[in-house]
């Protein structure tokens, strides 16, 4: 080709400078279409591994599911206990006051039972004969 391009003169020269790029075009496109291959093959292999690994992880995913809807509903039957259970101690708190109240009640009750009888003593006292 340069024995061509020689006997052409200028025009020859200025081909074969278009010849040489072209020849190195040639060639980065070729690099360029292996790194592409090269990038593809790695990607369909990526996305081969990523699928066979989302199919091995759906059994663990389902049964976290699973065991998040029996935690949850151990959860709500708790919930029903410690309400359950803090009705009950309410209710004792009532039960508490009210027995506060009654012993409230039954010692003044008392006292004045207590005061009553020390008159009733008292008055007793000055009927009774003594003897000398």
């Amino acid at each position: 080709m340069r024995r061509r391009s020689d006997e052409l003169g200028e025009a020859g020269k200025g081909f074969a400078v278009v010849a040489a790029e072209v020849r190195k075009l040639v060639e980065r496109s070729q690099l360029a279409a292996g790194e592409i291959t090269a990038l593809s093959g790695s990607s369909v292999e990526v996305a081969e591994r990523a699928g066979r690994l989302i199919v091995e992880i759906i059994p663990d995913i389902k049964s976290t599911a699973h065991l998040v809807q029996e935690i949850a509903a151990s959860s709500n039957e708790q919930n029903t206990g410690v309400e359950q259970i803090n009705d009950a101690l309410n209710q004792l708190d009532q039960i508490i006051q009210q027995n506060a109240t009654a012993s409230e009640q039954l010692s003044s009750m008392a006292e004045e039972l207590s005061s009553q009888a020390e008159s009733m003593k008292d008055t007793v006292g000055f009927f009774i004969v003594r003897s000398s």
